[in-house]
């Protein structure tokens, strides 16, 4: 039986810092045929958030924040939700939004962005990413 190795991430941050890695890694899973299953809880959900724009780096990187900003409104890289889009159109990548961070910030589902593909509670979400090839957690 064929194998489609898998990757798993969970995403708790909303900063630039954290969303590129998360999105950059589950995109070119996709492109290279793998399935992404991505996890937004905490602060990360955020980020789904219908118009949401991130709000800078973590403090760890604020040295290279004007760099990262100067670059994106430069258009030599693209934003988060572009390189998002390119891995969405694959089909591989699957959005899950946590609900216990959606009562936590009084959100609903309609205020999250269309490529939500539903709200999941951690468990559910594990058994999704049980036999991942590559499991993250970026925060």
């Amino acid at each position: 039986m064929y194998h489609m190795s898998k990757i798993a991430i969970i995403v708790a941050s909303e900063k630039m810092d954290k969303l590129f890695p998360a999105v950059t890694l589950a995109t070119t899973a996709a492109i290279s045929g793998w399935n992404a299953e991505m996890f937004f809880t905490f602060w990360g959900l955020l980020a789904l958030k219908k118009g949401y724009q991130p709000s800078g780096v973590t403090l760890d990187y604020k040295a290279y924040e004007g760099k990262l900003t100067e670059a994106l409104a430069s258009g030599s890289i693209p934003g988060w939700k572009t390189v998002l889009e390119q891995g969405l159109a694959t089909g591989r990548i699957k959005i899950y939004a946590c609900s216990t961070t959606l009562g936590m910030f009084n959100l609903k589902q309609e205020d999250l962005e269309g490529f939500v593909d539903s709200i999941a509670g951690a468990a559910t979400f594990l058994s999704k990413a049980k036999g991942s090839d590559v499991s993250l957690f970026i925060s």
